[in-house]
């Protein structure tokens, strides 16, 4: 009997020790979060992932917990690493500099976009959701690999004219090996993402009362959201049904969440080339939306028509298949218009001034 109490005592004791630092790290990668500083953010989250699983198990739902905030700050630094590689991409070709034309020099000049996971013209649901509320295995896993440089040339019997021509083949391959490691790292970013939140959704799946199955239904999303930004949207698909098949259990018909999550399946199925099944969805959207809004008054019957009226649009856009633009077929005026248009883009981009990738 007194082994046992004096087992509970030690258990105590080391819980006691370790919640200040988990609460710690948690108030440390909150604000950096809030804050869009990811990578501090992703520091604070992974090292308390590792501790938690170290106070409480691999199996712990405090883990998984963690293991979201690791996951979600994972993501969002990867999406701002892929609009910064657009926004440069977008700008030289503006500027109709070819791929391994320029060199790194002036890339830390580049401006920082505001990271958010929304495509183009998606409502804000959550919007909604504020105005009535008042409003280490994974640290491991998320690492991403060094790349390596190509070899040195060897020293040899080679004359001066054939080493001149190496070290210009050199020059070549180093820059195409750069424009590829960013690529490469930029995926490493999302797996990483993927790996950490998938570890999330099998702790989370294995509990079945509502809050646990709810919060397994948000990770199942933001792997959805993993999926779409790395252009996965098969796999947007079945990871977004799944969240909704989970959140038609536990909430009520008329839940903005339900709406969100209706429009975000669309969303995939959109973008996976399915509009007819995108359509059939965002008219559940609208149903949902509607409900809600005959329930609702004040600010949030606002917020409630204003998103309405982005479905709405939305909807008619996806009916309307854009026609494609032939520049050859362009005037003279059209011409000299698209060109001062490519300007502006070159000039704006070069100062910062876009900063939602997504939307062009």
């Amino acid at each position: 009997m007194s082994t046992s109490k004096g087992k509970q005592a030690e258990e105590q004791t080391a819980f006691d020790a370790v919640m200040p630092v988990i609460a710690d790290l948690l108030e440390q990668g909150t604000r950096a979060f809030a804050l869009e500083k990811w990578e501090d953010a992703i520091d604070h989250f992974g090292q308390m992932a590792s501790i938690t699983e170290e106070a409480f198990g691999s199996e712990s739902p405090r883990y998984a917990d963690a293991l979201v905030m690791y996951g979600r700050a994972l993501l969002q630094h990867a999406i701002e690493q892929n609009a910064l590689l657009a926004q440069k991409t977008l700008a030289e070709a503006a500027a109709g500099i070819k791929p391994g034309d320029q060199q790194q020099a002036g890339e830390d000049e580049q401006v920082p976009v505001k990271a958010n996971i929304k495509f183009e013209g998606e409502p804000d649901f959550r919007q909604i959701e504020e105005l009535e509320s008042g409003g280490g295995k994974a640290a491991t896993t998320a690492k991403t690999k060094g790349k390596g440089k190509g070899k040195e040339p060897e020293d040899g019997d080679e004359n001066e004219d054939q080493d001149e021509e190496q070290d210009g083949g050199d020059d070549g391959a180093e820059q195409e090996g750069e424009d590829e490691a960013e690529e490469e790292e930029e995926q490493d970013d999302f797996g990483a993402a993927w790996d950490v939140l998938d570890l999330a959704r099998v702790i989370q799946s294995k509990a079945t009362d509502s809050r646990s199955q709810l919060k397994y239904a948000e990770t199942l999303m933001l792997l959805g959201d993993v999926s779409m930004e790395s252009e996965n949207f098969a796999q947007a698909v079945s990871d977004y049904s799944q969240a909704l098949e989970v959140k038609l259990q536990f909430l009520q018909d008329d839940d903005r969440e339900l709406a969100e999550i209706y429009y975000k399946v669309a969303l995939a199925h959109e973008y996976n080339q399915d509009t007819n099944k995108a359509l059939v969805l965002m008219g559940d959207v609208q149903r949902i939306l509607t409900n809600r809004l005959g329930k609702s008054e004040g600010d949030e019957k606002q917020s409630l028509e204003e998103v309405l009226d982005d479905v709405k649009s939305k909807i008619d856009e996806w009916k309307t298949p854009q026609k494609k633009v032939d520049l050859n077929e362009m005037t003279k005026e059209e011409a000299l218009l698209a060109e001062k248009a490519k300007e502006i883009l070159a000039k704006a981009l070069e100062e910062g001034k876009i900063n939602d990738i997504t939307n062009l």
